[in-house]
């Protein structure tokens, strides 16, 4: 488990959670130098690809109630709230899933970062906010979730389908930073999931990413089991809204090598051996 994690998860352990107004320990919707989880601009060096594509309806990848019919590879793919009677029936919610250039690795600090376009509402750390779940995979077959932490008990201003959430009181849900602001996370604290250890998935090769909306009335979970709030029902296509190209979509921080830079390591790697034998 990475520091980052245990840190949140110490914290929670002997914070006594306030009443809605109350400030958490996580980042702010536009706060880039938090310790945790800083939001990450759009325009940020640390991003040195971007995911390229969405896979297509029909195969399993995609799928949007009361959202988006279609995919768009220039617009907003919006991921649809389930209603209530969805919810009681226990309809999946609405997800997409993502695909890269070369793909993502477990590299130094975070490793990518998930855009949407929520924007400030609301005192303290408010947010119009729509929430998705985030799911990584090397074989597009087996994902591994983030585990996520959502602790707010009411919103911080209006009510209803347009309110703001305090999203200092949430950790490792996209969504949870305004727009131009990526919500960064960490493929470290994946390392004891069992898909990772039995070896489905590869965390210096992740190739999909999977976002999940969440449709945030309180039926649907944190890790840690508590009630995720966000704006529910919103108005037109609703749920969790993604735009793929470089800048608002999912942008990656550590790169997958590509076989060429593989070898000339390998390369390397034998060269300074041989000299070390040669020296002997």
């Amino acid at each position: 488990m990475c520091y980052r994690l245990s840190l949140a998860l110490v914290g929670l352990s002997f914070m006594a959670w306030g009443p809605p107004g109350y400030a958490g320990m996580y980042s702010g919707p536009t706060d880039t130098s938090h310790a945790i989880d800083p939001a990450i601009p759009s325009n940020s060096p640390l991003f040195v690809e971007w995911a390229n594509n969405i896979l297509p309806l029909g195969e399993g990848t995609y799928f949007a109630p009361r959202g988006s019919t279609s995919i768009s590879l220039t617009g907003y793919n919006s991921l649809g709230d389930l209603d209530a009677t969805q919810i009681a029936n226990g309809d999946s919610p609405g997800y997409l899933t993502v695909t890269f250039p070369t793909g993502i690795r477990d590299g130094a600090g975070h490793d990518f970062a998930v855009f949407e376009n929520g924007f400030t509402y609301g005192s303290p750390n408010g947010l119009f906010a729509e929430f998705a779940y985030v799911e990584v995979s090397s074989n597009g077959v087996d994902f591994v979730r983030f585990d996520s932490i959502s602790t707010n008990t009411a919103p911080v201003a209006g009510s209803g389908a347009f309110a703001g959430y305090d999203v200092s009181n949430v950790y490792n849900l996209a969504g949870k930073h305004a727009s131009g602001y990526g919500t960064p996370f960490d493929l470290a604290e994946l390392v004891d999931k069992e898909l990772v250890l039995n070896g489905l998935v590869d965390l210096d090769n992740i190739q999909y990413v999977r976002l999940m909306d969440i449709p945030g009335n309180g039926s649907f979970l944190d890790s840690q089991g508590n009630p995720i709030l966000d704006n529910w029902m919103t108005t037109g296509t609703g749920g969790f809204d993604f735009r793929l190209p470089a800048g608002q979509g999912v942008g990656v921080m550590n790169v997958v090598p590509e076989p060429v830079t593989l070898a000339l390591l390998a390369l390397g790697g034998a060269s300074i051996v041989a000299r070390r034998r040669r020296g002997a």
